[in-house]
């Protein structure tokens, strides 16, 4: 485990060069990350390239023992290139230009960028591929960074055309699949076909797009498989020249949800996953138990370490600024990263810089660049991950339960969003919580892979799954495993279009019930009980009628009144239940405690609010994590005698933790 920074050598005069490197060493800073927005830079302008001063960088930095993450820098394109060639830009949904001046605005489709980035690329590969300072490379950066997943150009347009006419070969077909006779929206051949610009009810009806749901999400799909073949090419690229592990820094739910990729393909071609961990910034404050399940998400793209490419190290915000991380936080968080499965935590950034758009996003060191609280703080850590690796390897928390994440349901889920107030990845999130709470680890799987290690798999709104997923899970639970589904489950196909069978939909055989009627919680709430004591409904009610399945739950109130909620259905050796309904936060706890220890899991009835709790293992040590997200102290219960591997003392019976403070026991 290690720390970095995000440094800006063009940004600083050479002179500072050597005070920087003096202080990353002495802060045991092992790696910088560079180059991501340095296009104009290499080339000033068309084919004429300029690399001393990435070679003046590169071979400074090397002679401080400072490794190097090399970014390609497509994020950027420099003025003379977007002046020469104007089809490289992005059209917006309402089909107008995005223009120069930010970043990212440029077409992932663009032939033209395509050979540009290219070249390019070839050309930095080429050129520092045996470079000594080099330890990885990054492609691009924050790719589908606000809304530029998709584009809504004519050359996108084209290209969406010739991808559905690859999927369905012909247009009779599209035309069934999409049912396109509603609303008189046949088409008479793949030219026809339209990318769903904003149309005549876009903002008008209630947060509504109004295209045709299948066109919507064949072209998210598409969206994000161009997005993908962008990164692969540039990763092909690098890989005729370079052994080094590739990655590109990824965003994912929370306050930095919605770029519209699966980062499940996404991750296929990359050697380890990356992302950037902003906690409390200008456009919102995660809390704990959402940055954790983000961690979650990021080691189970590849099951393996990964980066916090950019971890905030200051107050930060573009226009203005969220609050400045109080003392004691940025080693909570670099730990709650490396507990939850990270093995280097990179800073954003080294120093604050006096000019541009990010002038107000602060870094480890102020616009000054003198040491300060911070600088202390991360020197701190770097001198105990120094220590730690003596005696502990890359840790990783090895979880018996997952919850499955579609992106094609997420997808779906954010076309028509069924009642008002329901979000999928917030839902995910309530699954999430109570393991959090409860210091069990989770990953996040498909439908789609080996599911046998895990004792429970969790399906919220599970909305779209294939055949072959569809008996990956029967297969699951009929060895033995907990299948868990909730409401919105198995009712539509893969077009995107409702199921005809009765709710839930594929669902049905497995969970061994019928739902005939439901009830949308608009502007309204149903009290429940159950095995979960009693609780609350506020967003959804299936009224289930069970058919081989055993009612666990009922509701209390209604016209549905004493009907079941929850079941629980036996299939083989194995059990699968249905929640018919959402639950607040106490009932689903509840219900999770009731569904671990049916399963034997460690459940702990003792538990302190705000404490977070993850055991991790190198494969040789286990150690457990305590960390403390709370502004006051905390004395946690131990059952029996530890080590603290940050103080090298022993610990007996409690182990008392300062605000923000973390423990390392073996």
């Amino acid at each position: 485990m290690r720390i970095g920074a995000d440094y800006y050598p063009e940004h600083w005069e050479k002179e500072r060069w050597k005070i920087d490197a003096e202080m990353m060493v002495k802060a045991n800073i092992q790696v910088i990350r560079i180059g991501e927005f340095a296009w104009s830079l290499y080339e000033p302008t068309e084919d004429m390239y300029d690399f001393a001063w990435l070679d003046e960088a590169l071979d400074y930095f090397n002679q401080y023992g400072i490794k190097v993450v090399l970014c390609t820098p497509s994020a950027t394109p420099p003025k003379w290139m977007t002046d020469k060639y104007p089809d490289i830009f992005q059209d917006d949904i309402h089909g107008n230009a995005k223009v120069f001046g930010t970043r990212k605005h440029y077409c992932f489709n663009s032939d033209t960028y395509r050979q540009k980035t290219s070249v390019l690329v070839h050309k930095i590969a080429k050129r520092y591929a045996n470079h000594p300072a080099l330890e990885a490379w990054q492609i691009d950066n924050e790719l589908g960074w606000s809304n530029t997943t998709r584009c809504y150009c004519d050359k996108c347009k084209k290209k969406f055309q010739m991808w559905l006419a690859e999927k369905y070969k012909t247009i009779e077909n599209l035309n069934q699949k999409y049912g396109t006779v509603f609303w008189s929206q046949i088409y008479n051949s793949f030219e026809e076909v339209i990318i769903p610009k904003a149309g005549a009810c876009y903002d008008t009806c209630h947060d509504t797009q109004g295209q045709n749901p299948a066109l919507l999400l064949d072209y998210y799909r598409f969206c994000s498989d161009s997005v993908i073949s962008f990164m692969n090419e540039s990763v092909a690229v690098i890989k005729q020249y370079s052994e080094k592990p590739i990655t590109t820094n990824m965003l994912d739910a929370a306050v930095n949800s919605g770029t519209g990729i699966d980062y499940f393909k996404c991750s296929e071609k990359l050697d380890f996953v990356s992302w950037d961990n902003y906690i409390e910034f200008q456009w919102g404050i995660a809390e704990a138990a959402t940055v954790s399940r983000d961690h979650a998400l990021l080691r189970s793209y590849k099951k393996q370490p990964f980066w916090v490419m950019e971890q905030q190290s200051g107050a930060c915000g573009w226009s203005k600024m969220g609050p400045t991380p109080t003392p004691g936080k940025l080693r909570l968080w670099t730990y709650q990263a490396v507990a939850n499965g990270a093995d280097t935590v990179v800073y954003f950034r080294w120093r604050a810089c006096p000019f541009g758009t990010e002038e107000y996003w602060h870094g480890i060191l102020n616009h000054d660049g003198k040491p300060n609280r911070r600088y202390e703080e991360i020197a701190q850590i770097g001198q105990e991950m120094e220590s730690l690796n003596k005696t502990l390897g890359a840790l990783q928390p090895k979880a018996r339960v997952a919850i499955i994440k579609s992106f094609d349901s997420e997808w779906s889920h954010s076309i028509h969003k069924h009642v008002e107030g329901f979000q999928y990845d917030r839902l995910l999130l309530a699954y999430y919580k109570p393991f959090y709470e409860m210091g069990i680890a989770v990953d996040f799987v498909t439908a789609g892979e080996n599911l046998e290690s895990y004792d429970i798999v969790l399906a919220p709104a599970l909305l779209i799954l294939n055949d072959d997923d569809k008996k990956n899970l029967e297969q699951y639970v009929e060895k033995g495993g907990k299948l868990f589904i909730s409401f919105r489950s198995g009712i539509k196909d893969e077009y995107n279009n409702m199921r005809m069978e009765t709710v839930p939909g594929q669902f049905v055989d497995m969970a061994g019930i019928e739902v005939h009627d439901y009830d949308p919680q608009f502007e309204k709430h149903t009290e429940v009980s159950g095995v979960f004591g009693r609780g609350r409904a506020t967003l959804w009610c299936d009224i289930i009628e069970p058919v081989t399945a055993k009612p666990l739950g009922v509701y209390t109130e209604d016209f549905y009144s004493n009907s079941p909620c929850l079941t629980v259905n036996r299939l083989g050796k194995g059990e699968v239940y249905y929640l018919g309904c959402d639950l607040d936060d106490t009932a689903m706890k509840n219900l999770m405690k009731y569904l671990g220890e049916k399963a034997n899991l460690p459940i702990d009835l003792y538990e302190i609010s705000g404490v977070e709790i993850t055991h991790a293992t190198d494969d040789e040590k286990e150690v457990i994590f305590i960390m403390n997200h709370n502004t006051y102290p905390v004395v946690v219960a131990m059952k029996k005698p530890y080590r603290d591997l940050l103080t090298d003392l022993d610990i007996q019976d409690t182990v008392t933790l300062q605000p923000y403070g973390v423990a390392i026991l073996e």
